[in-house]
């Protein structure tokens, strides 16, 4: 006995009238009567008492129409839930990512995203760039995330975001009280960076802004980590340019100034496998994709 049958049945339940039951299901009363006869006979009793006039459920009808009921509901509550893994809708995404995207808006998009798809489940990794390559050439990871273009052969790279450069300056800084700095204005400071090793799109967009600017930044130390770069900059020890969002999280005696008239942005980059057949990651780039579009447009304005 499968749905249909359950469903005959359970039509003819409600209606008590072989026509109408017939009509609803949109079959001639014939196959319908036979269908009851072969559930009947299956269960190896009467279900309906027929007259000419009229169509009952006997007690056995009564009991089973009940189970028929919960029968009908359980199966469409399975089909439903089974539904999500065709659609990619549940199942697992293992995320890589570099520490520095984690000073972006990155946390936040994909908090609302798992918000948005419950059933997916978030793993998350912290690895240096070229771990993270090596992760999703053999599958290990899903996406990864990343501050600069790595270009591998096997996997897309696309970009999530891109952010400002803002001036980090020591709260009692002569600049500090300005709302927007001119880079020319920081010709003479002392400059906390990245190493290049750690943060090559960083470094390098920082130097085209000097250029641009017309001087070559005087550069006192160079750092590996975030922490260590704006603690420096706290005490004293000189003053650093870096993604706007970075001032997200911390409560340090700092100013982050946005600065005038500059075109270098930090990108976010999303990495993975061409041929990746997890159908959720689908859905996290196309969530990421609206995102990006949205943070264009107010960008835009």
């Amino acid at each position: 006995m499968d749905l249909r049958h359950l469903n005959y049945f359970l039509v003819l339940a409600e209606e008590l009238h072989f026509g109408r039951a017939a009509a609803r299901l949109h079959i001639s009363q014939p196959p319908l009567s036979r269908m009851i006869q072969l559930i009947e006979n299956d269960l190896g009793v009467l279900l309906f008492e027929r007259t000419k006039r009229s169509v009952i459920l006997t007690p056995a009808g009564e009991d089973f129409l009940q189970d028929a009921r919960q029968m009908i509901l359980q199966m469409q509550t399975v089909k439903k839930r089974l539904a999500i893994y065709g659609q990619g809708e549940t199942g697992t995404l293992r995320i890589g990512y570099v520490g520095a995207v984690m000073h972006s808006k990155l946390p936040l998009l994909l908090a609302e995203f798992a918000k948005s798809l419950p059933h997916i489940n978030l793993q998350f990794e912290e690895l240096p760039n070229h771990k993270l390559v090596h992760e999703l050439n053999n599958g290990t990871l899903d996406a990864a995330f990343v501050r600069t273009w790595l270009h591998p052969e096997k996997l897309e790279e696309k970009l999530i975001l891109s952010e400002k450069f803002v001036a980090v300056l020591p709260i009692a800084h002569s600049l500090a009280a300005k709302n927007k700095i001119s880079v020319k204005e920081l010709v003479n400071e002392q400059f906390i960076t990245f190493t290049r090793e750690c943060g090559p799109t960083i470094f390098d967009s920082f130097l085209v802004l000097c250029s641009n600017a017309g001087f070559t930044p005087q550069i006192s130390h160079h750092a590996s980590q975030l922490n260590s770069v704006l603690r420096l900059v706290e005490s004293g020890f000189g003053i650093s340019l870096l993604p706007e969002h970075v001032e997200k999280g911390y409560a340090l005696q700092l100013k982050f100034i946005p600065l005038e008239n500059t075109e270098e942005t930090v990108p976010l980059i999303m990495l993975n496998r061409k041929e990746n057949p997890n159908p959720a990651l689908l859905h996290l780039q196309n969530y990421l994709a609206k995102s990006s579009s949205k943070e264009n447009k107010i960008a835009g304005k």
